[in-house]
Order: structure tokens, then sequence, then C-alpha cells
């Protein structure tokens, strides 16, 4: 899963998304490995995107509520302009998660 892969160099990172998909582009903390993730919208069951939105996100967080899924499970991601979490919920009967969406200012 790809936020394992990247969790012990990205902290926290936006995620771009928008009608082609969600992408992200980040530099681990001491600058020398550039983490680059584009998921497409032909690797998605469903896509919607109403409008390009960036997402801050902890990796961690991200990677703690994604190992809670099942192999079979599908994940549906859900963000507003107005709330601060982004909430994950599984076709599984369980309540929804929820982490928090971070303002981040980062350059390269």
């Amino acid at each position: 899963m790809w936020p394992t892969a990247i969790k012990d160099l990205v902290t926290d990172g936006n995620f771009d998304c928008d009608e082609e998909g969600i992408r992200l582009q980040a530099m681990d903390n001491s600058h020398v490995a550039l983490v680059s993730v584009n998921l497409k919208t032909e690797g998605f069951a469903d896509f919607r995107c109403d409008r390009p939105i960036t997402l801050g996100v902890n990796i961690a967080s991200l990677t703690k509520v994604l190992k809670c899924a099942k192999d079979d499970d599908e994940v549906t991601l859900v963000a507003s302009d107005t709330a601060d979490v982004l909430r994950l919920t599984y076709n599984a009967k369980c309540t929804p998660f929820a982490t928090p969406r971070l303002s981040l200012n980062l350059t390269f």
C-alpha cells in the first residue's frame, strides 16, 4: 500500500484532487527524496471531484485509517470546502473514520 511506503519519508502532504485524479508531490524533511503519487481516475471504481481542491493530510494518520480496510473493501473519501476533516467510509457496516485536514504551505 503506497501510504505505508512513504509515511517514513513524508510527515504531511498536500493531495491535489481534480477531474484527472489525486496527486501528491512532497519532499522528505531533509530535502533528499522526492515522493510523487499519481492516482488516476481509471484506478477508481467511481471517481467524482466537483471542483479542484487541495487536501492537507498527515500521512501517518491516513496510513492508520487505510490499514483498517480489508482487501475487498471499497473506501469512499469525502471532503468539503467547509469541513476541516477528510471523511473515509468503508463499504462494510462500520463507523466512518475522519482524519483532520491540515492547512499546509509547502514549498520545494
